[in-house]
């Protein structure tokens, strides 16, 4: 009996001491884990810079983490990583830094204040290019002090979380997006912030983007979106305080809301060769000239919008613009079909097909491939229309006529039949002189003639 009770007391220590190495192994491995990140290699590139620093991870498959950089280094080269995440202040103490790459990462881990450099000096205008990487999150305030120019090149992106870029002190340089997969911006991700050049080229944009993702930006000289694929841009998407030239040329819209551009422009303004597969009808309303500039200068600007092609404009059958410019169309086809009722109600609503009806062509099929300008579905189609449709009236109305003239004439040829059977016979006397005339009188006054008794 003391056996089994020693033997149960055995097995039940057993059991709880594995329970307890377990768990400690399992907090181990966590705690080993978390130390596994190996800090990356850095040497000094003396063969080709003074102050160039390389840190290659040679594609090793190990988690990566950033040293912390100190003293007057001036070009940072991170590359070749399975793995790296870029600590807070790993650039906070450096203050002659000109460019950082990272190049080649397959899975950066930006944490906040990653980008700080509060400690650098503006006068070194720093460059920041972040190459063929994978970055799953571009956090809340990523990027810290002086920086001139932060690009993002041909890089996946899961998210650009709000206020990534915002607040950069001084004026940006320039800003790109080039030739990245982005799944989804927020709301605010990029905010208030001055740049010289804003670019978004050859970038790829899943998810829609929101309301005032890009939001109280001032583009110094220009912001150009080329090349372009947009799922959806919501109301307000880019919110600007002033933009000095902007160029929407090549891109693609699978859905752009009303008021999609709220700017103020100063100079040009170019949307060219673009494909929008549905578009609010104000979707470009809100596009207007800064007014403070404006009055400064007497040439009114233009707007050019070129060679577009619009599958569905959501509202009225053509695009609103605002007032403030000199719009000038060109080869802009409409896939929609128009009738002749709708091209009375289009005239009388839009100025721009007034103005340019020979530039604007709708389609003619219901396959959208063939298109008729609307000068020529006014002139032609309709008029044909028309034609037929005022003669068919003129037949009809020559008919009735006809009918009615062949009514009276009828009558009034039985009225005169009638009128000639109702008339007297009268019965004329024989011709007598004058003599004859007294000799008849007398007979018949008086009788017969004493000579002829």
């Amino acid at each position: 009996m003391r056996y089994k009770v020693c033997s149960s007391f055995f097995h039940l220590w057993m059991v709880v001491t594995f329970f307890v190495v377990c768990h400690a192994e399992d907090d181990f491995n966590e705690f080993q884990d978390r130390d596994e990140e190996t800090l990356v290699h850095c040497v000094h590139d003396s063969a080709h810079r003074f102050g160039k620093r390389i840190c290659d991870c040679g594609y090793r498959n190990e988690a990566f983490i950033t040293p912390k950089f100190e003293g007057s280094t001036t070009e940072i080269e991170i590359a070749n990583c399975k793995s790296l995440r870029v600590r807070r202040d790993t650039f906070s103490e450096l203050f002659q830094l000109t460019k950082l790459s990272i190049i080649n990462v397959e899975d950066l881990i930006l944490e906040p204040n990653a980008f700080d450099f509060t400690r650098n000096t503006p006068s070194a205008q720093l460059k920041i290019d972040l190459i063929n990487n994978v970055i799953e999150e571009v956090p809340s305030h990523v990027l810290k002090g002086p920086v001139a120019e932060i690009n993002f090149t041909r890089c996946r992106i899961g998210v650009f979380k709000p206020y990534s870029i915002t607040s950069v002190r001084d004026q940006l340089y320039a800003l790109s997006i080039v030739e990245c997969l982005v799944n989804r911006i927020e709301r605010h991700a990029f905010k208030r912030f001055d740049v010289n050049q804003l670019l978004m080229n050859g970038s790829k944009f899943i998810a829609p983007i929101p309301s005032q993702s890009f939001y109280e930006i001032e583009v110094l000289d220009r912001f150009l979106i080329t090349n372009c694929s947009f799922y959806a841009l919501l109301p307000s998407a880019f919110t600007f305080k002033n933009v000095t030239n902007l160029l929407i040329r090549n891109n693609e819209f699978n859905d752009a809301a009303g008021e999609s551009f709220v700017l103020q422009i100063r100079k040009s303004i170019q949307i060219v060769g673009n494909y929008f597969t549905k578009i609010d009808d104000t979707g470009f309303q809100r596009i207007n000239i800064d007014s403070s500039y404006y009055n400064r200068n007497s040439e009114r600007p233009t707007l050019k919008f070129h060679n577009n092609r619009i599958g569905k404009i959501n509202g009225a059958r053509t695009l609103l613009f605002s007032n403030d410019f000199d719009v000038n169309l060109r080869a802009i086809y409409i896939e929609q079909n128009i009738n002749c009722d709708q091209l009375v109600a289009l005239k009388e609503s839009s100025s721009v097909l007034v103005n340019h009806p020979d530039e604007i062509y709708f389609g003619s099929s219901h396959e959208g491939s063939t298109f008729k300008s609307f000068y020529d579905i006014q002139r032609f189609q309709c008029v044909e229309d028309d034609f037929w449709f005022y003669l068919i009236i003129g037949a009809v109305s020559g008919s009735i006529v006809l009918a009615i003239i062949t009514l009276l004439i009828s009558w009034y040829c039985v009225a005169q039949k009638k009128k000639e059977t109702r008339k007297l016979n009268v019965v004329m006397p024989e011709p007598r002189t004058y003599r004859e005339t007294q000799i008849v009188m007398q007979i018949e006054n008086h009788g017969l003639l004493k000579t002829d008794l």
